[in-house]
């Protein structure tokens, strides 16, 4: 059975692991909920492409501005206390939402203003959570992992929207909103559980200024050419995936004609591909998470976005949004794996959080510029014109494939 699983198995044999899985698949569930939520109670208030962009910025802006300090904190203090503080914070902030959305009472000011304190709440609790597996999972199973720790994520992103879906329709959005609620209890209950191996030791500071240990994480990632390669490259990617993933309440409206079921059964189409891909990768262990296969995985991510521009069939969108999370899941989930195995744990903190903040960023100026674009002109141009610099980008970094493998492998 063992070698049947895998690296499923060499995972699951953690005990902690298997604890900590509990609270993944919950939370990661209730996340996705409120997401959808979140982005159709926008549209349906405003029915704007500008508004959903702002929306997104809104909780993108303070990851981006606070997620550098969050990785240096996390560098310095115990990352379990950030994750559980944060979470707390987290709680209440969905809480809020589901008191004013049952009230009535949840105008597009009140959303943009709890969506702010969500990103800023997330600026600091990130990079602790990039530190979660690695202090609590043994170092020979932490690749399949953080590989099925994907999976949970991506099999959220295929059952979230269509649970959000059906609770948006019969209990309304105040119902969706407190499901996250109950996903950050339980998130927090299992973390109580976890215990720290024997030979564990906290961060040591370094004794520099915040902006010293800064300097020395960016410098840290820029002198590895296969991490510095391939953030670039994420760096195209997530702005083109991000603006595809927040435009497709507008996609499904304008271009398929159709509702919030049609956004959420292409929502959950992409996480299907995902979560297969999410456990393909952990199957096969750390050898699967190669920098080979993330460079084809962000090509057939970018041919399958352009097609899905150019059809308005929704069994052939489903087709693509199929390919869209496989692909989008290996480049993504492929990329941390690698980053994660690769770096010393005095630095993860910051690099894993220069990674989360340029994710974050690209997603933020993709879906503001393609939004915005989009609002007067249509959704396909804009994101036809995102796809072919995003393959330009791709070329460039292909014909170096050679020298980042090299990195990985030194």
């Amino acid at each position: 059975m063992a070698t049947l699983l895998g690296g499923i198995g060499t995972a699951f044999a953690d005990r902690n692991f298997r604890i900590y899985s509990v609270g993944a698949i919950v939370s990661w569930l209730s996340f996705f909920v409120q997401d959808v939520a979140l982005a159709w109670v926008t549209w349906d208030l405003t029915h704007s492409t500008t508004w959903l962009a702002l929306i997104a910025a809104l909780e993108i802006v303070p990851n981006v501005l606070i997620l550098p300090f969050g990785g240096v904190l996390a560098d310095r203090f115990d990352r379990v206390r950030i994750v559980v503080i944060t979470h707390m914070l987290a709680l209440l902030q969905a809480a809020a939402l589901a008191f004013l959305a049952y009230e009535g009472r949840l105008t597009i000011g009140a959303l943009a203003l709890l969506t702010f304190a969500h990103g800023v709440i997330h600026g600091f609790s990130v990079p602790g959570l990039f530190g979660m597996l690695p202090r609590f999972v043994a170092r020979a199973c932490l690749a399949p992992a953080i590989a099925v720790n994907g999976a949970y994520m991506q099999l959220a992103l295929f059952a979230g929207p269509a649970l959000a879906g059906w609770m948006m329709l019969r209990y309304g959005a105040a119902a969706a909103f407190a499901t996250n609620v109950l996903g950050y209890a339980v998130y927090l209950g299992s973390v109580s559980l976890l215990r720290s191996p024997a030979d564990f030791r906290p961060p040591v500071p370094t004794g520099k200024s915040v902006l010293g240990d800064l300097v020395d994480g960016l410098r840290y990632v820029g002198t590895h050419h296969g991490i510095r390669a391939l953030l670039v490259l994420m760096l195209v990617g997530d702005g083109l995936a991000a603006a595809l993933y927040e435009m497709l309440p507008a996609y499904a409206d304008k271009i398929l004609g159709m509702g919030v079921d049609g956004m959420s059964t292409l929502m959950a189409a992409a996480g299907l591909g995902a979560t297969a891909a999410a456990l393909w990768l952990a199957h096969g262990g750390v050898d699967r998470a190669s920098s080979g296969r993330v460079l084809w995985a962000f090509l057939a991510l970018v041919l399958a976005i352009a097609a899905l521009m150019l059809t308005g069939s929704l069994f052939v969108a489903i087709a693509l949004m199929l390919l869209f999370g496989f692909a989008g899941q290996i480049r993504r989930t492929g990329t941390v794996a690698l980053l994660q195995i690769s770096i010393d744990d005095s630095q993860r903190g910051r690099v894993m959080s220069t990674q989360f903040l340029l994710q974050r960023a690209a997603a933020g100026i993709g879906t503001v510029a393609i939004g915005a674009a989009a609002e007067h002109g249509g959704l396909r141009a804009p994101m036809l014109i995102g796809a072919a610099l995003a393959l330009a980008a791709w070329i460039c970094t292909f014909r170096n494939r050679d020298r980042i493998a090299a990195a990985f492998r030194g």
